[in-house]
């Protein structure tokens, strides 16, 4: 969405049932974890790291290298919070 503010209603689930995306511009709950789990959920996808999800969040490893998730990763965070970016910054 617009400003990465994530799916209406964000905390709800959609029409099949599944959770809808977060935002992540810092209102939701992405800065809440390393980057290593972010770059992780980035490239494999929610599926491959929790057991028995079910999901929309797939992976885009096969799409994108190392180098392009780390600089998504570095364009979402530049919506965050300064408090918000600091704490993270600690997770790492």
């Amino acid at each position: 969405m617009v400003n990465l503010s994530g799916a209406e209603n964000w905390k709800g689930v959609d029409e099949d049932g599944h959770r809808k995306a977060p935002p992540l511009n810092g209102t939701g709950h992405t800065w809440h974890h390393d980057d290593k789990t972010l770059h992780a959920i980035i490239k494999y996808g929610l599926a491959k790291l929790v057991n028995n999800y079910e999901g929309k969040m797939i992976g885009f490893g096969d799409k994108l290298s190392d180098k392009e998730i780390d600089s998504v990763l570095a364009y979402i965070k530049s919506f965050w919070s300064k408090e918000n970016y600091e704490y993270q910054l600690k997770l790492n």
